[in-house]
């Protein structure tokens, strides 16, 4: 009984954090489809942030059981976000939801250099 109080105790603290901090969600959308779980979509376009050079990294999280969110930064330790990719299973596909900031000039383009691939 003891094992259960403290899975349902770890579960409502996880649930608590599920997001990092700053993220995007006033910028300009963008909606993208990917054959890709979740999961490796969002590994995906964290190896993508991080090849746009300058430093860019991408920080994955779990939302949940059946979606991911990345938050991509200008560099490791920032608290300022360029732009966040929500993942979420659709069935067979995953559908990506990205948002990039406003100070992102071309935006439309960081989006689609995030997805490339995923």
């Amino acid at each position: 009984m003891k094992k259960c109080y403290w899975l349902c105790a770890l579960l409502a603290v996880g649930g608590c954090a599920t997001s990092p901090e700053g993220v995007v969600q006033d910028g300009t959308k963008f909606e993208f489809d990917s054959a890709h779980t979740p999961y490796a979509a969002s590994i995906c376009i964290a190896r993508n942030a991080k090849a746009m050079g300058g430093g860019i990294v991408g920080e994955e999280r779990l939302l949940g059981e059946s979606s991911t969110e990345v938050a991509v930064r200008p560099s490791a330790g920032s608290r300022d976000t360029l732009a966040t990719a929500q993942i979420h299973r659709a069935g067979a596909l995953s559908k990506a939801t990205v948002f990039v900031g406003k100070g992102v000039r071309d935006a439309q383009g960081f989006a689609r250099r995030l997805m490339t691939g995923c």
